[in-house]
């Protein structure tokens, strides 16, 4: 009886304690189409466009949506140590580059500005390329090089940044 009345009391204090926790965020964070086509008539002409939407912080890791826009290939790759991106491409198609191993990787490059962490620039060595465009969607997990190394046209893709903040 007493271990039941003890098991009873943890199960309902820990059911008020996650309770508790989610009431600190939002019930939902939400991205309009308006809000994306608002951010990209902001984009120069020409080049790379890296803009977040919207970050929630979740207590242990952060969650951004980020719009972005290509008009070239990139000569090298990003690896980011503590963040998982999924992008899912909106308009255009390329090839993607991800794994094998960043070869040279250069000094931490500070990309805190667009959600993605520290992070390494470097040419990847052994990687596998895919083609990809609208619709499709790609998940890099944390530390893996990535990169477009071809592009058909200008690319248009939305990336969830999922960030882990504590150790």
């Amino acid at each position: 009886m007493t271990l039941r009345l003890t098991m009873n009391t943890l199960t309902i204090l820990l059911a008020c304690g996650l309770a508790a926790q989610a009431a600190d965020f939002a019930p939902g964070t939400y991205v309009s189409n308006e809000e994306i086509g608002n951010a990209l008539k902001k984009a120069p002409a020409a080049g790379t466009f890296d803009e977040v939407l919207k970050t929630v912080d979740c207590g242990g890791y952060k969650v951004s949506v980020v719009v972005l826009r290509r008009t070239q290939a990139e000569a090298t790759a990003l690896t980011h140590p503590k963040v998982t991106e999924v992008y899912q491409m909106v308009k255009g198609s390329g090839d993607l580059e991800t794994g094998g191993t960043l070869e040279t990787p250069t000094t931490p490059v500070d990309l805190t500005k667009q959600a993605a962490g520290p992070s390494f620039r470097g040419v990847i060595k052994g990687g596998q390329t895919r083609h990809i465009g609208p619709g499709e969607v790609a998940v890099i997990p944390p530390g893996v090089p990535h990169r477009f190394s071809k592009l058909d046209e200008t690319v248009v893709y939305l990336v969830t940044r999922i960030e882990l903040t504590a150790r």
